[in-house]
């Protein structure tokens, strides 16, 4: 299921835009502490032609809580997060892009090729973040 979004959004269909996926869990402490980063990033560069879509990929079994839709929307609540968000509790979509860490971040170009990606914890104006802001601005500018 979707939050933040009347549909499912397909990378079709944001053919033309900048695509920056983050797998992330509400749990994940690293995670969340990269959350603020990825706030800024979405207001800065929304307008701009970026789509930031967060894919919750839960890390423990459902009766943990991360499978359920209205934890991850207090989380989202919680967070600020105002771009769309993904449930992926079946592990499909952090299987297809070959994940393996929370947080993890796939860049995808306006044509639709993966760019850049990474993993691990950044913070507001650290040297990550200003690596992602300059690829971002860099896809952008293309």
């Amino acid at each position: 299921s979707w939050l933040n979004s009347d549909h499912a959004l397909t990378l079709k269909e944001l053919r033309g835009r900048v695509v920056l996926l983050n797998f992330w869990v509400f749990t994940c402490y690293n995670c969340t502490n990269t959350v603020p980063s990825l706030v800024d990033l979405d207001r800065k560069y929304r307008d701009q032609g970026l789509t930031l879509i967060g894919i919750h990929t839960p890390e423990f079994p459902p009766y943990a809580g991360e499978h359920d839709k209205g934890n991850v929307q207090r989380a989202l609540a919680k967070h600020e997060i105002e771009y769309p968000n993904a449930q992926d509790n079946d592990n499909r979509t952090w299987n297809l892009y070959g994940i393996r860490y929370w947080p993890s971040f796939v860049l995808i170009d306006k044509k639709g090729v993966v760019r850049y990606e990474g993993a691990g914890e950044f913070h507001l104006n650290d040297g990550t973040y200003d690596l992602w802001d300059e690829r971002i601005r860099e896809l952008l500018a293309e």
